[in-house]
């Protein structure tokens, strides 16, 4: 076999030679340090571009989904109640975008007449209530997500990995339309304030639009929890080893970008209005409109080949993506860690209930589930609402939004460094333990600025802002990518789809009982609330201080060693 190690791309056409070719299962592990480590640990055009276009399909979607209702949500929980005229608003940010971009006048009954300006106050009774009502699109979106990553490990199993993250762009494609529609068919885009019968017709389709609203969430959500199970499975069988933290948290970084960009298109200077939010959410389907061309010119998962028993396809697969004939090693490494392959795919009952499997499934469940509980999620879904309650106000609120997602993402670049720096697990335990004081001194600002006077509300409020700025890096580069990494690494290919749909499925749980009951909860307790996540992140952190590996660069079997 050639020793060349240059970059050229070698022709897809050409035979492999026998010594090309992944070796007899018979072969013996030892059989790496023969003939050596693989060499070809390094970045490639086809690695680059194979990574490219499957996260901006896929997860740059679903950053961006959850990033964008942040912005959009005083728009659509007033049309979602049945109040879709410009000026109909809650105090707020909402109401200030009013003003501003709709001439819309408050406090002046010579023109607001009829009273429709504002929304009907909320009972005290039914506050919870309507508080779930206004946060139902993003509990569909979980729900979708969820049922979407329970499913992945079907599309995984049944699927190529390539073919699988195909079938997961006509659901993004299918939404976005959805999302579209919505706001021509119920709409009220009339500036002045609307009598009864102006009101009545705009309400007249109100039921269909909502109808294709909600389900356009559902499926945007279905597609993002998939695309968790059958993304970073593929990039996780594509990477080199000395680059799979790296390429795997590629997963993570695009869902980050997508966020920031979500916030930036919901800007009102943007799309960020009364009449164009609906676009501001659908324009992302673009992206798997040309992916789901795209994904065909990109090379298949080796590993899967070679569990198919197509050795020389995962050949050809592997100098494609190396750019490289110097392959053997690589292939004899897959071949052993893939010797389980002659066992049967196991489901989700015999992983669960598997003693082999038990401290590899805890870990990569309680990581998920941090991942969720620490947070993190209210302040993407509903950080208007909490920057609000901290103190600020108006068009504060939205530089404060942005700077989540902006330092969100610089913190997520520097962790692509760290992961293979310093692995897996520092990046874990330590940044949990200082979330736990951060959420303890977060819970003491909200509530002195809630008893305080008007005029000291603003300095305590900016100490709170950079108190979740502080959790947001801590999280970016920690529980941000490496869960989607560590539960890729901890499984054998039996156990694999089913340990990672069932990762993901209790990620998704725990993102909806964040959806769910964040806001009711924030009505309820106001700033305590977030003593709940530093319970949730101090049970994480004991946990995992004790029976969390490190997997940089480790083998399967030496990761397996540590719970033994």
């Amino acid at each position: 076999m050639s020793s060349t190690q240059d970059e050229s791309v070698v022709d897809d056409d050409v035979t492999p030679s026998q010594s090309q070719l992944v070796p007899e299962s018979t072969v013996a592990i030892s059989t790496i340090d023969v003939i050596g480590e693989p060499n070809n640990q390094k970045w490639t055009s086809t690695l680059i571009l194979s990574i490219i276009i499957v996260v901006l399909s896929t997860s740059f979607v679903m950053g961006v989904n959850i990033g964008g209702p942040n912005l959009y949500n005083g728009f659509m929980v007033p049309w979602a109640r049945g109040y879709p005229f410009p000026c109909q608003k809650e105090i707020g940010t909402a109401q200030w975008i009013a003003r501003k971009w709709w001439n819309c006048v408050y406090n002046d009954t010579t023109v607001n007449s009829n009273g429709y300006y504002y929304l009907p106050e909320i009972p005290k009774d039914n506050l919870i209530g309507q508080r779930l009502q206004d946060s139902l699109h993003n509990i569909l979106f979980v729900i979708g997500g969820f049922i979407g990553a329970y499913s992945g490990q079907f599309w995984y199993k049944c699927l190529s990995r390539r073919n699988a993250i195909f079938a997961n762009m006509p659901f993004q494609i299918v939404a976005s339309i959805f999302m579209i529609i919505t706001l021509y068919i119920y709409n009220g885009y009339e500036t002045n304030d609307p009598d009864k019968a102006t009101l009545d017709k705009a309400r007249k389709l109100k039921d269909v639009a909502i109808s294709f609203f909600y389900i356009s969430r559902f499926l945007f959500g279905f597609a993002a929890g998939m695309c968790c199970v059958v993304s970073t499975s593929y990039l996780n069988e594509i990477s080199p080893r000395a680059l799979r933290g790296t390429v795997g948290s590629c997963h993570q970084l695009a869902i980050v970008i997508g966020i920031l960009l979500g916030q930036i298109i919901g800007l009102p200077w943007i799309l960020g209005r009364h009449n164009t939010w609906n676009w501001g959410m659908a324009w992302v389907g673009l992206l798997p409109l040309i992916g789901s061309v795209l994904i065909w010119t990109l090379p298949e998962s080796p590993r899967w080949l070679v569990q198919e028993q197509r050795q020389n396809e995962a050949a050809q697969s592997l100098r494609k993506l190396r750019q490289s004939n110097d392959i053997e090693a690589e292939l004899i490494e897959i071949q052993n860690e893939e010797t389980a392959l002659t066992r049967k795919d196991l489901g989700i009952i015999k992983v669960f209930s598997s003693s082999e499997f038990r401290w590899p499934l805890i870990t990569s469940l309680v990581l998920n589930a941090i991942q969720q509980l620490s947070g993190i999620d209210a302040v993407f879904f509903y950080s208007a609402d909490m920057f609000s309650l901290a103190g600020l106000r108006d068009e504060k609120v939205l530089w404060g939004i942005l700077a989540t997602g902006i330092i969100n993402l610089i913190a997520t670049l520097i962790a692509l460094k760290l992961i293979e720096l310093l692995g897996r697990r520092p990046l874990i335990i330590w940044p949990l333990a200082i979330i736990i004081v951060i959420m303890i001194g977060l819970t003491i600002f909200i509530v002195l600025n809630a008893k305080n006077p008007e005029e000291k509300k603003e300095a305590l409020a900016i100490v709170s802002i950079v108190f979740i700025l502080i959790f947001i890096v801590l999280f970016a580069i920690g529980l941000g990518p490496i869960p989607y990494v560590y539960s890729n690494e901890v499984f054998p290919v039996e156990a694999r789809a089913a340990g990672l749909s069932l990762a993901m499925f209790i990620n998704w749980f725990c993102k909806f009982l964040i959806a769910t009951f964040f806001l009711p909860l924030q009505s309820a307790i106001e700033g305590y609330v977030f003593l709940l996540f530093c319970l949730f992140v101090a049970l994480a952190f004991t946990l995992l201080f004790f029976k969390m590996p490190e997997t940089k660069n480790k083998r399967l079997q030496e990761i397996q060693t540590f719970w033994k």
